[in-house]
């Protein structure tokens, strides 16, 4: 026999002793398969409650029948003559009109003359029915049938879940049945057509298996909280007629999930209650004290207990097989194992002893697809085979070769070295082309895109796209996804191929429509494709097109006058600076139009006009925008800029590549656009003043929200605990009226929501607005991008953290680094940790730091300005005697050492002096930084005026009023700190 590790526990006075048995090294034998069979319904899927051994009393030598129901209705019962299936083994097969949740036999009906006779009760969802089976003679050779005969049928209110069965109240002769519902509730019927519903006390119950344990008269049932609980059948029974609370007799913790419960009767005086748990095999007898818990060291599937003999004998034993998921069969008596062998896969779901024809004692299972077997535990071997090693003769040179191929293979398919042409590849395995017309269409179809009655109301324009897609390669998945800006939808935002041949090519008509009454903060629509390639690396390919403004827009008198106004200046001679070139939806192509004047069309307020006017100069190459409204601007400056940038690069002039730009180098983008340094401060800070608010109400709503639902939940378990004699008039007030409350605070959290989302967008819009003016600024690209970079849209919210929140740490770098730094006195992770270990978010200092950013950013983008400006005047001549040879101490000279800059003196002193400009801009508030340059040791300004007055002071030894007390100029981190802790 198989060798058994493991130890045993006991109980003595009580206490409990933890049994750990292995069976790793068990499977020795096999179960040896004596008969077997496939059930009819290979399709439907069945469980521990499918199975059923049981006899009718049909005849005087009769032995089990096996009954099977399967969970999409089916009902077969089987009789076994011989140790190989034939027809005439399958007694009856009949297709019933709802799923088989359990089979139970017993003496269910009084009206049966024969008192060996069994009657089948099948349990369906909404209704168990009682059947007689009945035994039909076979002719000829055909065998013996199987008949129903219903007796009786019992509705449910309510779905059923399980059954249990016994002599309830102890009666003799006939059984009664219990069924269990999903909501926990009981129902009982009795023979005599008495029929009572109950519930357990206490917390609402979840569906659990419920047994009955007939030497007490008792009821056993698993709570929510993993107890095991038994009930006596009197105050089940009377706690519907009395109106009176009852408890537990007693109840044990069990501590995990129930897969299955038994009750066996192994003593005259106890009864013993099995469970099978999650992890465990507990044993406890009918008074609640455990017998046994067996720690299992697999995960069981099934299991089933009998005892051998009689119970008043004292020679009984308590037997116990339980199935693994890997299909090994462990017998048990009480806690100690026995016997282990092996099961053919799948493992069984369910399992039985039963005693068929011409075989005692069988072990018959039943898998999830429906294989019925019966087996018997024989000394059949287990023959597991090893499988041979591979020993043939390494060859390095082979093994070599093969792994440089592998390296090889790798290295193309994740070199990224040049990315361009990987993209390129990408691109050539999968062309896509996407456009937007720019004509408007007012016949969209508001029903079959389900747009929202207030903006069908509308009747606002909509565009269409055309989106071209072919395939060069075989791809086993092409997902695309169409990006459209907040308020925007599209008629199909998300598509996905299956199994492309290659060569395909299909064509999608969109259609762009205006979904929400929002500000919208961009006319750019992305299309995104994702596939694998078929060398196995992910691709994504991104195009992209604008909508037209004439979807947003529609022209009308332009406004004299404005409350905020900003210029441009065209400074591409590809880019003619007319109105026609960046609003051909409004204007004619030839148009000399000089002025502009465009109504927002969406949110379309009644009683608010949103007007925004253009108007480029007669003798210049200037354009200006004028509105009173932040939200205006920000789709007609995308316009502007991406326009002029796009025909300049059409004309093969300066490309603008995406390589990691120089230190020191201006903003490209000023060759060809550049702003006046202005940034609407103060309408862009009371969005987000506003946005502010609104999230401080949206927590404070859902804290009150939160506290009314724990009060709420607390009234309704007070009315549960109490009983039905109390009286309920008072709670039930209170519980209405806390429910009445809670809907109307969510209510109000809903609009406050709604308001939320609207802020956002004209939120959106602002930080939009100071993005396109920053674009076009004279200043480094570096500052541009980075700034660019803090400065993200759209604007997002979370449940722990605001768009406020997120934008702190970023605003915060910006404040103490590069042109923004106050003071050097700490280091770079001293202002990192010290930002970032705040458990509150201070508003007002990320609102005091957002505005300083703007108004450096502004006072930076002027002094270089006006500095390129007297530049310009000068000659290059005057430029050059100005700088001395050889200066060991020239302060302009270690500047140029500092930038690192290898072009010719002039553009030293060119680019010298704008890197001064980015350090030296005096703030308004005059000593709030002078204390700070003061403790840091800067000088307020670099140096004097011209290089003969640094000499002669040089020369007399004087130092510069603010100089660093440890040397005499400062570095390159404190001169040119200018965000590059990010680059």
């Amino acid at each position: 026999m198989a060798t058994v590790c493991g130890t045993t526990n006991s109980i003595a006075n009580g206490h409990i002793q933890v049994s750990c048995q292995s069976a790793r090294s068990m499977s020795l034998f096999n179960v040896c398969s004596w008969w077997s069979a496939q059930c009819g319904d290979t399709v439907g899927d069945y469980d521990v409650a499918s199975l059923l051994c049981a006899r009718f009393g049909l005849e005087a030598q009769e032995k089990d029948y096996i009954i099977v129901g399967s969970q999409s209705g089916q009902l077969s019962i089987y009789y076994p003559h011989g140790n190989a299936f034939e027809a005439t083994d399958l007694l009856l097969e009949t297709q019933l009109t709802a799923p088989i949740l359990g089979l139970y036999a017993g003496k269910f009906s009084g009206n049966v003359r024969n008192e060996n006779t069994n009657q089948l009760a099948v349990l369906l969802p909404n209704a168990i029915v009682i059947y007689n089976v009945q035994a039909l003679s076979g002719l000829a050779d055909y065998g013996a049938q199987l008949k129903l005969q219903q007796l009786a049928e019992h509705k449910f209110r309510r779905v059923a879940f399980s059954m249990c069965q016994g002599h309830f109240g102890q009666v003799k002769g006939r059984e009664f049945f219990c069924v269990v519902h999903l909501d926990g509730t009981l129902t009982f019927y009795e023979q005599d057509g008495i029929t009572y519903e109950c519930r357990f006390p206490g917390q609402r119950s979840l569906p659990a298996p419920v047994v009955y344990c007939e030497r007490t008269d008792c009821f056993f049932r698993l709570s929510a909280t993993w107890h095991l609980q038994c009930f006596s059948y009197q105050d089940l029974s009377h706690s519907l007629v009395t109106k009176s609370s009852y408890q537990p007799i007693w109840s044990q913790c069990i501590g995990e999930g129930m897969l299955d419960m038994r009750v066996v009767q192994l003593k005259e005086s106890c009864s013993y209650i099995m469970i099978l748990g999650e992890r465990n095999f507990i044993c406890l007898d009918d008074n609640g004290k455990f017998n046994f818990i067996l720690k299992l060291d697999y995960a069981p599937k099934c299991f089933y207990s009998f005892v051998v003999g009689y119970y008043w004998e004292p020679g009984a034993r308590l037997i116990t097989a339980i199935v693994s998921d890997a299909a090994k069969l462990h017998i048990y008596e009480e806690a100690n194992i026995i016997w282990a062998a092996q099961w053919q896969q799948p493992a069984p779901v369910a399992i039985q002893r039963s005693n068929v024809q011409s075989l005692a004692g069988s072990i018959v299972t039943l898998t999830a697809t429906g294989q019925l077997t019966v087996g018997y535990l024989g000394a059949q071997p287990y023959q597991f085979q090893v499988l041979p090693l591979n020993m043939e003769e390494l060859s390095f040179a082979e093994a070599h070769k093969q792994l440089q191929q592998l390296e090889d293979e790798i290295k193309e398919s994740v070199d990224i070295r040049d990315m361009d042409a990987l993209n390129q590849q990408a691109a050539d395995q999968v062309r896509l082309i996407f456009s937007i017309q720019r004509e408007v269409f007012d016949d969209l179809d508001t029903l079959l895109l389900d747009v929202p009655a207030d903006v069908a109301v509308k009747e606002l324009p909509s565009a269409k796209g055309l989106l071209r897609l072919k395939v060069k390669a075989e791809l086993a998945e092409l997902q695309l996804v169409i990006q459209t800006p907040n308020g925007v939808r599209c008629s199909q935002e998300t598509l996905s191929l299956m199994d492309v041949p290659a060569g395909s090519s299909q064509e999608l008509t969109l259609d762009f429509y205006i979904a929400e009454l929002l500000h919208v903060h961009s006319t750019r629509v992305e299309v995104f494709a994702s596939f694998v390639s078929p060398r196995g690396i992910p691709r994504v390919l991104q195009q992209s097109a604008y909508l037209p403004l004439s979807m947003f827009y529609r022209s009308c008198q332009p406004q004299k006058a404005a409350g905020i106004k900003l210029t441009y200046t065209i400074n591409s001679k590809h880019v003619p600076p007319k109105l026609a070139t960046f609003f051909g939806e409004f204007l004619e192509a030839d148009s000399d139009a000089q002025a502009l004047g465009l109504q927002l069309l969406c949110p379309g307020l009644e009683k608010l006009t949103e007007l925004i006017t253009v108007v480029s100069a007669k003798n210049s190459n200037r354009i200006r925008i004028q509105s009173d409204c932040v939200e205006t601007f920000a789709m007609i400056l995308e316009r502007i800029v991406n326009t002029t940038l796009q025909l300049d690069s059409d004309a093969s002039l300066l490309k603008m590549h995406k390589k990691k730009p120089k230190r020191g180098v201006l903003n490209r983008c000023v060759e060809r656009i550049m702003a006046a340094p202005f940034i609407p401060a103060q309408p862009i800070l009371h969005r987000a003043d506003v946005h502010h608010e609104t999230q401080q109400s949206i927590r404070k709503q859902t804290e009150q929200l939160e506290a009314l639902w724990q009060q709420f939940k607390t009234l309704q378990r007070q009315l549960q605990e109490q009983s039905e004699s109390e009286p309920k008039e008072a709670l039930t007030m209170q519980i209405e009226a806390n429910y009445d409350h809670l809907i109307l605070e969510g209510d109000k959290l809903v609009e406050i929501r709604r308001d939320e989302h609207r802020q956002r967008s004209d939120l959106n819009c602002a930080v939009s607005l100071a993005k396109w003016i920053i674009h076009a600024l004279n200043l480094e690209e570096r500052v541009v991008n980075v700034v660019s970079s803090v400065l993200s849209v759209p604007v997002e919210d979370w449940t722990e953290l605001s768009w406020e929140e997120s934008m702190a740490p970023g605003i915060d770098m910006l404040h103490h680094f590069g042109p923004l730094m106050r003071s050097k006195s700490t280091s770079t992770h001293g202002l990192l940790d010290g930002t970032t270990s705040k458990d509150s978010f201070d508003y007002s200092r990320f609102r005091r730091h957002f505005a300083t950013l703007f108004d450096r950013i502004v006072r930076l983008a002027t002094s270089s300005t006006d500095e390129q400006t007297t530049k310009q005047t000068a000659s290059t001549d005057q430029q050059v005697e100005q700088l001395p040879s050889a200066q060991p101490l020239n302060e302009i000279g270690n500047m140029q050492r500092m930038l690192g800059d290898s072009m010719a003196p002039v553009a030293r002193a060119a680019k010298t002096h704008l890197g001064t400009s980015l350090e030296a801009v005096e703030d308004e508030e005059e000593e709030y930084d002078e204390d700070d340059l003061r403790d840091m040791g800067y000088r307020k300004d670099y140096g004097p005026a011209d290089a003969a007055g640094a000499e002669q002071q040089q020369r007399q030894g004087k130092r510069s009023e603010w100089v660093n007390e440890d040397f005499e100029l400062p570095t390159t981190e404190e001169l040119f700190s200018d965000l590059g802790i990010w680059w």
